[in-house]
């Protein structure tokens, strides 16, 4: 059993859309300095506890925001058995989809990596073509996509000779029953007393 999440890179490009939206605060305070904010707002109490409740208010929002990327990130996963694939894709905090099919019903799996960062980093997406009227599995920034390729292979290649083993019939030996066999063995008798 194998299981695969996404590269590490679509976190680092959600952890730098956070460090925007934590820099916003600041970047408004600075504002607030330059521009005379003071005659178009006027609070009746002290500045600092409206500026404190708003910075925090928006920590939460960015907090939140963060945890649900961790979890969209983290939950978000490609578990592959021997004998099925399975798809968890994680959609919010309180939404997944799942979804699974039989590893003997791919016909084809192709890898795509698009651009020097993702063959550099080595990660990209994966197609798997099913047997059937289900659509195509595409499973997006995935790591080592070749490596999972080969051993969605190898694990097909187990399944056949798996399969092979269960449908194949006995040898010819074994197959023949004893009163058939015992019919062969009265007949090479007759033959060979005949010569």
């Amino acid at each position: 059993m194998r299981v695969v999440r996404k590269h590490w890179f679509v976190l680092l490009g959600d952890v730098f859309i956070l460090i925007f939206f934590v820099a916003i605060p600041v970047v408004v305070l600075f504002a607030l300095h330059i521009i005379p904010f003071e005659s178009f707002i006027h609070f009746s109490g002290k500045e600092i506890y409206a500026g404190a409740f708003f910075f925090f208010a928006w920590l939460l929002i960015v907090w939140m925001m963060g945890w649900n990327m961790w979890t969209d990130y983290y939950l978000d996963v490609l578990i592959i058995t021997d004998r099925r694939i399975f798809d968890i894709d994680q959609q919010g905090l309180f939404r997944r989809e799942s979804s699974s099919f039989r590893i003997d019903k791919i016909q084809n799996i192709t890898v795509d990596q698009k651009g020097i960062i993702q063959t550099l980093l080595d990660f990209g997406t994966i197609r798997l073509e099913t047997a059937g009227e289900r659509e195509d599995f595409i499973a997006s920034y995935i790591t080592n996509p070749y490596e999972i390729k080969k051993f969605i292979n190898e694990m097909q290649d187990k399944e056949d000779e798996r399969s092979k083993l269960v449908h194949f019939d006995r040898p010819a030996s074994e197959s023949v029953s004893p009163a058939s066999s015992a019919v062969a063995e009265k007949l090479t008798r007759t033959d060979g007393d005949g010569l």
